[in-house]
């Protein structure tokens, strides 16, 4: 996020103790400057909505709408290129996401 603030991105998930356990981030078309980046974008709240989301009352037609329509947009982050080691599950550390020059 170009603010610094948390990215609270949209998610599911289920945690019941056993090797079903995880979870998904929620992911909506690319928009602005993520359409040259990759086609799908993470659907990001701002912190008043994340707690909506998560809130157990929530009905699921209102966190679809929410997942649709009320995601922070592409201009509220800054984009740099990293390594394309970003892309495997198996590479780990902070040094995949430090920008490529």
């Amino acid at each position: 996020r170009r603010d610094g603030h948390p990215a609270l991105c949209a998610s599911i998930g289920q945690f019941a103790g056993n090797e079903h356990d995880g979870f998904v981030i929620i992911t909506a078309d690319a928009q602005g400057g993520m359409v040259d980046v990759h086609d799908r974008r993470p659907v990001v709240f701002a912190p008043s909505l994340a707690r909506e989301w998560m809130a157990a009352g929530t009905p699921k037609e209102q966190a679809e709408q929410m997942a649709l329509n009320l995601g922070e947009s592409a201009d509220a982050f800054e984009w740099y290129r990293v390594s394309t080691a970003v892309g495997n599950v198996r590479n780990q550390g902070a040094g995949l996401i430090e920008p490529l020059q």
